[in-house]
Parts: structure tokens; C-alpha cells; sequence
């Protein structure tokens, strides 16, 4: 049975007591009926009934219109009209206060009855809208990040405390403020700012991100921080304003350019663990490049002459970035380093030089030892000048690229996984024979992982038919030009991992040392 509490404000008695009892009769409780507007809003306060039963036309000073005003502004209770007026200009007054209901006299009992039941159903899907409304409130305004949403003409439609903070905007700020006039951007922070790019995602609905940019506002004040534009959407999925969410990332910028100063002496150390480009050991020759990544390379590699009769190469990439990484990439260096008074031993590992199975499991062994949660991806290998046969170990490195003389390209499939992930390490060697004019081309991930600014990876895919389209070219255009479309595929002078790429090519015979 229904027990919703209904309070009946009706200033003729007999009239009062015949909804009472009708209301009583299908199950509704009743807990008072009152007369007058004065009296209502008494009870109202004290009984917290679930819905009123207004007359219009009422004892005392206030009517009912205005008490029901006043019940609606200061209880949010569902009011319904009960009146024998309907007139236009009460029925302006009464629509202007939101009743839930209005059903003039004489009334019908199952109209009133459906009236009341649907008024009480509409007041508690409101009163959960109204909730739900008020706790994405509370979450918006409790997030550290600034959320501003604007609608298709571009105004602004709603502003969170924490973006009036960041921004230094003082509430409210009117509905009818351009969003475009309000705030600029500049994704580069030497750059003047420029309006919101708002049509790439009104009209086309793509998201736009920028980070460490400049935001600023109409009166002057800037903020550096990462920002999101996102398409809003309706339950259809089409696009009916824009949500700006930024965060500010001022301290981390300065903490940024801070680190970077103190890094950049480390970068000139660390391109002088690189062979010289161009270095050529018998029948054999290199080009390669390294970008750095922001906070210090952790790549790193080598070709070099081991002995009259082999030359050396590996390619190594260090988990991190850093300067953790940076030393990591010195104190691989100095292993695979040989001691000339030692003939071909390389000492700090105790193992041969030629032999890449065995330097790389002495790698392992000693990393692994350290204890230090350190690891890292390479590949090792020594060529044979006279018999010009590769040996080759790849420790979860990209597989290594073989263009043959003919114009064949082919991966390395080794197998292995990362230096100093585990001490049972096997490695397994490959045995390659070289003809006149292969190439041998070894990469780091970070090339292929490389983003552009919508955040389209190069791909390895990308890289095969790159190095598939150099083949025509000189070693060292077509290592330049691996470079080349690297950097314009980034879009932006700064790199989220190292990037390394290795060419080494068996030269044909009178084009040798």
C-alpha cells in the first residue's frame, strides 16, 4: 500500500475532509489539513510531508500560488494544484512556481489519484537527477585538473573552481563569454598564443592534446599546463560543445628544464662512446645516428676493428631513462671494451671477444649479479674480414635487417631475451654468411615506437619499406634518410625514448679500406 505523506491545504472545511478521506481510502497517509498559506509552510517545516495539495484560493494574507512559491524555493517538495480557477492570468501565476499538477474542481478521484502517483514519480527521478547532479558537482569541483565546457556557438556553458583558480578568473563568468575570446594556447611556449583549435573538434570530432603548452587568458595571466579538448557528445554520439580538461604541470616544467640543464653535459660525454661515422674496418663500413631522448640516452653502439682479422659491432638499448641509464650505457661500454695488452680477452667479463654467445651470457651473469634491477636489449656480433661470415646474438633486441647485394630483405629471427632479466640466460648464435654489398641494419625500438603528434607509432612496418626503398642509395644517404623521415614523422624536436639506427655494409671489391 502506497504511504505516501500528502499535506491538504484547503480553506473549506467539508471540501478538506472529502479529499482526506479519499486519499486515506487508497492508501495515502494524511497527516494534516490546513486552511491558509501561513499554516502550510508551518506544517511543511515540521510534518516534511512527500507532496502538497494546494488550493489557490486560501484564508489568510498569502495564497496559495505563493505558498506553494515558497515551498518549491525552500523544500523542493512537488506541489499540486487543486483549485476551481483557470483563468489565464492564474494560470501564468501558478505555471511560473513549476507545479507538478494542476486539477481544477470538481475533480475527478482516479484523475486526482494518477495525478498525485505521477507527480510523487516525476519528484523522485528529479530528486535522483538533482543528486546525481549534485555528486558530479562535488567531483568536478574536488579534481585537481581545471574543466571548462563550451557549447557548439563556442560559450561557455560551465567553469569548475579549480579552472578559476588556475586561470585566475573570478565566478561567475557569464554564459555568454566566447570561450575563443577568454583563452589562448601556444603549444610551443615561445610562441605567441593563438585562438583554441575549437573547429577541429566542434566540426570534425577529434580530441586535441597538448602538453606543456601555454594557457592564457583575455586579463593576462598564464599557465603552463597539459591539455585535452574532447568532443561532448549526447546519448546519439553527436557533438554538442567541447570539454577543455588541463592540469597544471608549471613546477614540473621548471623541474623539467632544470634536469635537462644538468643533462645536457652528460650528452656530449655520452656521443663520445659513439664510433666516428663513416669508420671503415677492411671490406666493411658503417653510418648511424642517435637521438637522445629527453632526459638522457640510454642507447648506445659500436663498430670497431678487434684484430687484424675481425671487427666488432653491437647495438645496445637500456630500460629508463637518465642519468641511471646514462651510466648503465658507460659501464657497458667499458665491458665490451678489449684491452689491447690482452690480446682479444675482454677482461672485466673474463671471455673472448669473438665468441658472441659467450660475451653475452658473461653480460648476463655480471649484470644479473649486480642485484640492481638493472636490464637491457642488444645485440652482439663479430665479422669475420677474410672468410666475411657474421656471428651474431640478439638479446631481446628488434630483430636485425639484411639487405642482401641482389636487393633481398630479410629479418634475423634469433631468438633471446633482455640482458639481466634472469641468470639461467641462453643465448643462441647465429652464423650469417656476407656477400659483397649487404647491408646489416640494427635499430632500437624507439624508432619504431616513435609518435607523431596524433600519436601514430613509425612502425616496423614503415621501417622495412623505408629500408627497402634506400637500397639504390650510398650507405650514408640512405642511413641520412632513415634520419630524415624519423625527424619529420616526429614533428617536434624532442624524442620520448631514444632513437638509434645502425647501418653496416660489406663493401664491394676497389670500393674497400
Amino acid at each position: 500500500m502506497n504511504r505516501a505523506r500528502i499535506l491538504i491545504v484547503e480553506d473549506e472545511e467539508l471540501v478538506g475532509l472529502a479529499i482526506r478521506t479519499f486519499l486515506e481510502s487508497v492508501g495515502f497517509e494524511i497527516p494534516s489539513v490546513v486552511p491558509s498559506g501561513e499554516r502550510a509552510l508551518e506544517e511543511v517545516a515540521s510534518l516534511e510531508p512527500d507532496l502538497v495539495l494546494m488550493d489557490i484560493r486560501l484564508s489568510g494574507e498569502m495564497d496559495g500560488i505563493e505558498a506553494a512559491a515558497r515551498i518549491r524555493e525552500g523544500y523542493r517538495l512537488p506541489v499540486i494544484y487543486l483549485t476551481a480557477y483557470s483563468d489565464a492570468e492564474t494560470l501564468k501565476k501558478a505555471k511560473a512556481t513549476e507545479p507538478f499538477g494542476y486539477v481544477l474542481k470538481p475533480f475527478d478521484e482516479r484523475t486526482l489519484e494518477v495525478s498525485i502517483e505521477m507527480a510523487l514519480h516525476k519528484a523522485a527521478l528529479q530528486r535522483k537527477i538533482e543528486q546525481n547532479r549534485e555528486r558530479l558537482e562535488t567531483i568536478l569541483q574536488s579534481l585537481g585538473d581545471g574543466i571548462i565546457v563550451a557549447g557548439m556557438e563556442g560559450f561557455i556553458e560551465y567553469i569548475n573552481s579549480t579552472a578559476l583558480t588556475l586561470l585566475k578568473l573570478t565566478a561567475p563568468v557569464p554564459s555568454s563569454t566566447p570561450i575563443v575570446r577568454l583563452l589562448k594556447v601556444a603549444a610551443n611556449r615561445s610562441q605567441e598564443p593563438a585562438a583554441l583549435p575549437l573547429d577541429e573538434v566542434l566540426l570534425n570530432g577529434k580530441s586535441v592534446s597538448y602538453r606543456g603548452c601555454v594557457l592564457a587568458t583575455e586579463g593576462g595571466a598564464r599557465r603552463t599546463v597539459d591539455l585535452n579538448l574532447d568532443p561532448h557528445r549526447d546519448r546519439r554520439g553527436v557533438v554538442r560543445g567541447v570539454v577543455l580538461s588541463f592540469r597544471d604541470v608549471s613546477e614540473p616544467w621548471k623541474m623539467r628544464e632544470l634536469v635537462e640543464a644538468e643533462l645536457h653535459p652528460s650528452s656530449f660525454m655520452h656521443r663520445g662512446l659513439l664510433p666516428a661515422d663513416g669508420t671503415a674496418i677492411g671490406p666493411s663500413r658503417m653510418h648511424g645516428f642517435l637521438f637522445p631522448a629527453t632526459f638522457g640516452a640510454g642507447d648506445l653502439y659500436n663498430f670497431y676493428r678487434i684484430d687484424e682479422s675481425h671487427a666488432g659491432l653491437y647495438i645496445v638499448d637500456v630500460v629508463g631513462h637518465g642519468i641511471p641509464a646514462a651510466s648503465t650505457a658507460l659501464l657497458v661500454s667499458r665491458l665490451l671494451t678489449p684491452n689491447p695488452a690482452r690480446g682479444n680477452t675482454l677482461c672485466l667479463l673474463g671471455t673472448d671477444s669473438l665468441s658472441p654467445r659467450e660475451v653475452v651470457s658473461k653480460m648476463n651473469d655480471f649484470i644479473h649479479s649486480a642485484e640492481g634491477g638493472i636490464f637491457f636489449t642488444m645485440c652482439y656480433g663479430v665479422i669475420d674480414l677474410p672468410t666475411r661470415r657474421l656471428r651474431l646474438v640478439r638479446a631481446g633486441h628488434p630483430f636485425p635487417i639484411l639487405v642482401r647485394g641482389g636487393g633481398q630483405v630479410e629479418e634475423i629471427e634469433a631468438g633471446g631475451y633482455a640482458v639481466g632479466l634472469s641468470p639461467d640466460f641462453q643465448a643462441e648464435e647465429t652464423d650469417i654468411p656476407l656477400s659483397e654489398g649487404d647491408r646489416l641494419f640494427l635499430y632500437s625500438d624507439g624508432l619504431t615506437d616513435c609518435a607523431d603528434p596524433d600519436g601514430t607509432h613509425f612502425s616496423r612496418g614503415r621501417l622495412l619499406e623505408l629500408i627497402r626503398a634506400t637500397r639504390g642509395d650510398q650507405l650514408s644517404e640512405a642511413v641520412a634518410r632513415v634520419g630524415q623521415q624519423v625527424v619529420s614523422w616526429r614533428g617536434k624536436e624532442s624524442y620520448d625514448d631514444d632513437i638509434t639506427f645502425l647501418g653496416i655494409e660489406l663493401a664491394e671489391e676497389g670500393d674497400q679500406e
